[in-house]
């Protein structure tokens, strides 16, 4: 016989397998690693909604500005119910060119943007309508062109969790907490 005795005085080879201490060993570090990366996993939930929110608060602001330096009135409608906002000019059916992709409009839609995905608009609500206009002061208005008397809010969920972006009525301070 090769590799061992006929009475058990060793392994045969490839029959070594692992010994009770060693499985407890390897079962401890498996537990200590996994207790390791489960903050780090709930907090990819607070990344994702804190990039929504940061996108959201940076279009926001990047509408005001084209605005104010096109002298145009500019605005974001929010469709909660199909989980997307769009910028225009002027009015809603002339949808701005994306500035990272000008062969596209600039929409975000939270149900097909792969970061975004899961995120929702819970609600948009900028006085009487869920959508928000700058005039070329940079002034907000909801997109029935009345001037914001109340803070603009959007809402956005992400597993239990919310962020909300504020656009302050008269100076359209865009904010988020």
């Amino acid at each position: 016989m090769r590799g061992g005795s006929l009475f058990g005085g060793g392994p045969a080879l490839g029959a070594r397998g692992f010994t009770l201490p060693e499985l407890i060993v390897i079962m401890v570090l498996l537990g200590i690693v996994s207790w390791l990366a489960f903050p780090k996993m709930t907090a990819m939930d607070s990344i994702k909604l804190d990039a929504a929110g940061r996108r959201l608060v940076n279009d926001l602001r990047y509408t005001q500005s084209l605005a104010i330096s096109k002298r145009v009135i500019h605005g974001v409608l929010f469709n909660a119910a199909q989980q997307k906002y769009t910028v225009f000019a002027t009015t809603v059916s002339t949808p701005i060119a994306d500035p990272a992709d000008r062969a596209r409009t600039l929409v975000v839609d939270y149900t097909t943007r792969t970061e975004f995905k899961g995120v929702q608009i819970q609600s948009a609500t900028f006085g009487t309508t869920p959508g928000v206009t700058f005039d070329y002061f940079g002034v907000p208005r909801d997109t029935a062109g009345v001037d914001l008397t109340s803070t603009g809010r959007v809402i956005l969920t992400y597993q239990g969790q919310y962020d909300t972006v504020f656009v302050a009525p008269q100076t359209g301070v865009v904010t988020t907490r």
